[in-house]
């Protein structure tokens, strides 16, 4: 699943990009997309905050409320692992768009062919060749999720409950020591408390009791244990 994130104050040019985005998911069955479009800005962070992230954001430059760019370095800030493609009149904005990790541009009106391209260029930087995956086993099934996804981990009822950064939440039975021996090997993954595995990248905000996760969740941080991971995060920024 391909999940798009549209943001480009003129509805036609959303409709568009929606008719090739699933022309293209027909055209390779292989990749189904889900697609939510917004003309403001503000309504995409919203959403962000609510539900997650996207895999693929195609963002239009010129906006009243917010350059594309500046939308799209909010986006960078919740260091999450997606692509993004600008929707542009012109190529003006090229070093800005450097600046934020952008796959590249797409003209207005944007073309099938270069569309297509575009996309399938995304979906190979984003293939899970090289990023490594966990196989849980769960009540409905044996999944497999890939490490960079994971936000936490929190032991509850003798179970332990994955949640995604997409917002979707997975329960297993494997205990929390178990999964923590199979995540010591990236660099991302902490206990800050006894009832959690964290992965930094999804960090927001970290004080002396707490610290925040980019959907809001606290998790508590036992004070003998807050100078390790203080640590322990400022060293995985500062390697990133």
């Amino acid at each position: 699943m391909l999940r798009i994130g549209i943001c480009d104050d003129n509805g036609r040019d959303i409709d568009r990009i929606k008719g090739l985005a699933l022309r293209f998911s027909a055209e390779h069955p292989e990749t189904p997309v889900q697609i939510q479009a917004y003309e403001s800005p503000y309504d995409l962070l919203d959403d962000m905050e609510k539900t997650g992230g996207f895999d693929l954001y195609l963002l239009d430059v010129v906006m009243p409320s917010m350059t594309g760019v500046d939308l799209a370095r909010r986006i960078r800030e919740r260091k999450e692992r997606a692509e993004i493609l600008f929707l542009t009149v012109s190529r003006e904005y090229t070093v800005d768009a450097f600046s934020v990790k952008a796959s590249g541009y797409l003209i207005k009106p944007v073309r099938k062919t270069e569309f297509d391209e575009a996309v399938l260029d995304c979906i190979r930087r984003l293939s899970p060749e090289g990023h490594p995956a966990l196989v849980l086993k769960a009540k409905d099934g044996i999944h497999r999720v890939p490490v960079h996804e994971l936000m936490c981990i929190e032991s509850f009822n003798h179970n332990q409950v994955c949640t995604l950064s997409n917002g979707s939440t997975l329960e297993t039975s494997a205990t929390l020591a178990e999964l923590m021996e199979e995540l010591e090997a990236y660099p991302a993954f902490v206990r800050p408390h006894r009832a959690y595995i964290v992965n930094m990248e999804f960090i927001r905000r970290l004080v002396a009791y707490e610290l925040v996760l980019t959907n809001g969740k606290r998790i508590p941080v036992p004070q003998s244990g807050y100078g390790r991971l203080k640590n322990a995060y400022l060293a995985y920024m500062t390697r990133t």
